[in-house]
């Protein structure tokens, strides 16, 4: 697994670096200009978007009190996993936007720099508030992190997280929530936490 990674990880970071150059910008201004899904589910998905954090609240709670209260099988187990990889990533997501500052491709605050509202474009390292909050994406990173886990546990169903996944990444671009290399770091961030936590809690399937 690692020498896998240890490939993966170089050649996503590649891939971010062109999208920062040659792909982000473009493709934000095309969505703002073409946008390919109604005004009314953007807005709608937007006052959703803290449910990634409250069901990951509700996994990590519910995994640790059946734990605490009795030991099961494979599933307690599976589900152990699933809450250690969303915990982890909550906590290493905040940490990463805090370190590079990204602002966002449209403002998502009010008053927040965005290429979109005010042709802010960049990376401010270690500077705080939610408008320098965009990389990586969170939303990518907690979905990515669960079907990264189930990946593993139940390899029958790989096309389905794949699709699942790639949805909610098109999804995060297309209504210009992230820009395309958020995406990819928190989705490759999300995949390495979700198979350390398959691997620490043995539940690769033989």
């Amino acid at each position: 697994m690692c020498r896998r990674w240890a490939v993966a990880i170089p050649v996503v970071g590649l891939l971010i670096v062109l999208c920062y150059f040659f792909v982000d910008r473009p493709v934000a201004r095309f969505v703002h200009d073409h946008p390919p899904f109604p005004e009314a589910l953007v807005e709608w998905s937007a006052l959703l978007s803290d449910w990634p954090y409250i069901a990951a609240g509700l996994v990590v709670t519910g995994a640790v009190a059946w734990r605490f209260c009795q030991r099961a099988g494979r599933l307690q187990t599976v589900l152990m996993a699933l809450a250690a990889s969303l915990a982890t990533s909550v906590v290493l997501k905040q940490l990463l936007k805090w370190v590079f500052g990204r602002t966002w491709p449209k403002t998502q605050v009010g008053g927040a720099p965005s290429w979109i509202g005010s042709s802010a474009y960049g990376f401010h390292p270690f500077h705080f508030g939610s408008g320098y909050a965009s990389f990586p994406s969170g939303h990518a990173a907690l979905v990515c992190s669960v079907l990264s886990v189930l990946w593993h546990t139940h390899p029958r169903w790989r096309w389905l997280w794949a699709v699942l996944g790639l949805v909610l990444c098109v999804a995060l671009v297309g209504m210009n929530f992230h820009f395309v290399g958020d995406v990819l770091a928190g989705a490759l961030l999300g995949c390495i936490t979700g198979s350390a936590m398959t691997a620490l809690f043995r539940l690769d399937r033989t």
